[in-house]
């Protein structure tokens, strides 16, 4: 234990405080804490995801997939034994880090964590802050952020997870500022002066927070400097009105007529310093009053104890997108006029397409595109059909939940119940010019509850299923490229410009976006590796999957996901539609009908007819004519696989399940 009691440290790049400094060690900022060098990222991550879930068990699967993102090596046991065992020596603590039958627990008691001593700051803060003690609210608020070392858990990989950890104290952080900067205010001392350039930086960085411009607008007309004060108001007005359409709220309101009246002194801040309330409804500029606010109908008791929420920042959640994105013009032509359509609904287009055909890239790039257009922001959501880094799609409340989330709504009144929080999603969107995009759906069930009802918005959803139960909707089914377009690919990812469309490379990776991406990737990081030898190994491999897996980008990896997803559904269409790719693998024929499958599985045509288009529609085959089934060709190499596999989801070997 250390002399201050902290122990592990995750308000920064994560690391673990010692008690006496040893050879090689540096002092941390807390206090000269000795700080241990975890140098190794291995180690660094294996500590976090353990104090992610401090005291409960950790199982050995989730170390993996966090170690190795997903995809652990044959030696991955071994090396997280090897990894434990280094931790515990640097630990120095028996009984601190136990193994169970199932994973490992970390023991971490009271003070030990920098986050649990911060979220002890943060409560003692707002406790005082209640009882108008600004002098406790100020000393609180400055030990809270003295822990802070940068961005929290920094330099971890996406697969560490702790997103929400993250975000919280991500903003609770910005509201401990708010807090420090309004009892400075309120104490009314000699450092007024120097709160302006702090407040500044603050107003610039979060241009839509009000909290901070209503502070630097006190700040300067308390220390003689009314001018600028009215010009900050006046320039957050017009910011507010122009992105958001709404006046600014009942504090700023106040802190403007402080300012007109020219009555601000230093301990005036009770004129302004306003007591825990439930959220006004804001009065969108040049429309009627609603008469309430979409929080309405949740009990007061349930809202948090908080001023009434500043205006959130338009959405901006869209990933990257492509760097090398070729071909398919007439498309994305077709999907920005059907984004722009405005005849009083909301446009709805669907990507659809087999694995790795390049929905999602096609979805950013078109986002990316349309910036002007959805000026209200752009939310993003993974739905997880098909994710190999996820065990199950995200059910249409967690997805409610995690986009009413990201427009601000405390977690605290999310409704429970899914119309409830559809509603409130919709009112929410309705009088702004939003994109969503919604990445990898599983069914027109899971994207239903999620579609905005304003005129001004716009839905991009991707899915392996068009989604034809969706109405109304634009649909694009997306084919592999062009031979052309292709080698273009290869030529911008690899660095290789002698690249052309009849290359043995473009039809080895059946014009797969994500196949190509993988070859492209190979040949980037050797450049001594010829487009013509990587074409060789590929065509001399047992199988192309092997030599298509990358780094995180993995084609085996995608349809394992889509396959594994069929195969674990308690519907039995699914299963049928998973066993029938296995035999589907065993025949290996050109193509495929009813008849011939129902033959094969002692099944009658009706069953094998529903298996077949079951394929098709989440884009494993292609029905080429009616009744004619073709598999892509990556999926025929995959569908080999799992035809030599043991079978060991029906009961009775590799055949159609009984009802």
């Amino acid at each position: 234990m250390t002399r201050r009691g902290l122990r592990f440290g995750l308000l920064g790049t994560p690391v673990l405080y010692g008690d006496e400094p040893a050879r090689g060690q540096a002092p941390c900022a807390q206090g000269g804490l000795p700080v241990h060098p975890l140098t190794s990222p291995k180690l660094r991550t294996l500590l976090t995801v353990l104090l992610l879930d401090a005291g409960r068990v950790v199982s050995v699967q989730v170390l993996k997939d966090a170690l190795w993102g997903g995809a652990p090596p044959v030696s991955a046991l071994p090396s997280l034994h090897n990894h434990v065992a280094r931790l515990r020596r640097l630990l120095d603590e028996p009984g601190r880090l136990l193994t169970v039958p199932t994973g490992y627990v970390l023991r971490v008691d009271d003070g030990e964590l920098d986050v649990q001593v911060f979220d002890t700051h943060v409560a003692a803060a707002r406790a005082a802050r209640a009882d108008g003690d600004w002098e406790r609210v100020r000393g609180e608020c400055r030990a809270a952020l003295g822990l802070w070392r940068g961005t929290p858990l920094g330099g971890l990989a996406p697969e560490v997870g702790g997103y929400a950890l993250v975000r919280r104290i991500q903003e609770a952080r910005l509201l401990l500022q708010e807090w420090r900067y309004d009892a400075e205010l309120a104490l009314g001392d000699d450092r007024l002066a120097d709160l302006v350039p702090e407040l500044a930086a603050l107003a610039e960085e979060h241009p839509l927070r009000e909290a901070y411009h209503r502070q630097l607008m006190l700040a300067l007309h308390r220390t003689g400097r009314q001018a600028e004060a009215l010009v900050v108001h006046r320039d957050l007005r017009a910011r507010l009105a122009d992105e958001l359409g709404v006046e600014p709220g009942p504090s700023v309101r106040d802190a403007h007529v402080e300012v007109l009246r020219g009555s601000g002194t230093r301990d005036g801040a009770s004129q302004w310093v306003r007591p825990a309330r439930t959220p006004v409804a804001r009065t969108p500029i040049g429309r009627t009053p609603i008469a309430q606010s979409p929080f309405a109908q949740v009990p007061s008791g349930h809202l948090p104890s908080a001023q009434p929420a500043p205006a959130q920042l338009p959405p901006g959640q869209l990933p990257p997108a492509p760097a090398h994105f070729v071909g398919r013009a007439d498309t994305r032509q077709a999907i920005a006029h059907a984004l722009s359509v405005t005849d009083g609904t909301t446009p709805l287009v669907v990507l659809s397409g087999t694995v790795g055909v390049g929905k999602s890239a096609l979805a950013l790039h078109v986002a990316h595109a349309l910036e002007e257009r959805f000026s209200g922001g752009r939310l993003y959501l993974g739905l997880r059909a098909a994710d190999p880094r996820s065990a199950a799609p995200l059910t249409a409340e967690q997805a409610l939940a995690a986009l009413l989330r990201d427009l601000g709504v405390p977690s605290g009144v999310v409704p429970e119940h899914p119309d409830a929080a559809s509603a409130l999603l919709r009112s929410l969107l309705a009088p702004t010019r939003t994109l969503l995009v919604l990445d990898d759906a599983v069914s027109a069930a899971q994207v239903r509850p999620l579609l905005p009802a304003g005129p001004g918005c716009g839905v991009v959803v991707t899915s392996r299923s068009p989604l034809t139960a969706l109405d109304g909707a634009a649909r694009f089914p997306l084919a592999p490229l062009s031979d052309e377009e292709s080698a273009a690919l290869l030529r911008a990812a690899s660095g290789r410009d002698d690249i052309t469309a009849g290359h043995p490379l473009v039809a080895l990776t059946g014009r797969l976006p994500l196949a190509l991406r993988v070859v492209a990737a190979r040949l980037a990081a050797r450049r001594a590796l010829t487009p013509d030898a990587l074409a060789a190994q590929l065509a001399a491999a047992d199988s192309r999957l092997d030599l298509l897996d990358y780094d995180d980008l993995g084609v085996r990896r995608s349809l394992d996901a889509a396959f594994n997803a069929l195969t674990a559904s308690e519907r039995r269409g699914d299963r049928d539609a998973a066993l029938a790719l296995r035999h589907i693998g065993a025949l290996d024929l050109p193509s495929y009908d009813a008849p011939s499958l129902a033959r094969l599985t002692g099944v009658d045509e009706a069953r094998a007819e529903a298996a077949l288009e079951r394929l098709a529609e989440v884009a494993l085959l292609e029905e080429t004519a009616y009744g004619r089934f073709v598999p892509y060709d990556l999926v025929r190499d995959f569908a080999r696989e799992r035809a030599a596999e043991p079978c060991a989801h029906a009961p009775s070997g590799c055949h159609f399940a009984s009802a």
